[in-house]
């Protein structure tokens, strides 16, 4: 299924993806604002998105893990990963 996460009006969405162990996902910023992901929890981050740029990171471990925007921490995501 899609792996990618568009950013607009300052949201996630969808707000929770539904990912396999060992899949990629990437975020798309299409707001005029710049934007992180950051996995709550951890160290892992992504670079700064401009408007029309892209990041993405792979999850190995099933889990649901939690993400962010390092910049404006009021915008929340979900990468669920299940399954083999």
């Amino acid at each position: 299924g899609p792996t990618e996460v568009g950013i607009a009006g300052f949201a996630f969405g969808p707000g929770t993806l539904k990912v396999k162990p060992g899949q990629t996902v990437t975020w798309a910023n299409n707001d005029d604002t710049p934007h992180q992901v950051t996995v709550v929890g951890s160290g892992q981050r992504s670079e700064v998105m401009l408007k029309g740029q892209k990041a993405t990171m792979q999850f190995d471990a099933a889990g649901n893990i939690a993400y962010i925007c390092g910049l404006h921490p009021t915008m929340k995501g979900t990468i669920e990963v299940a399954g083999k």
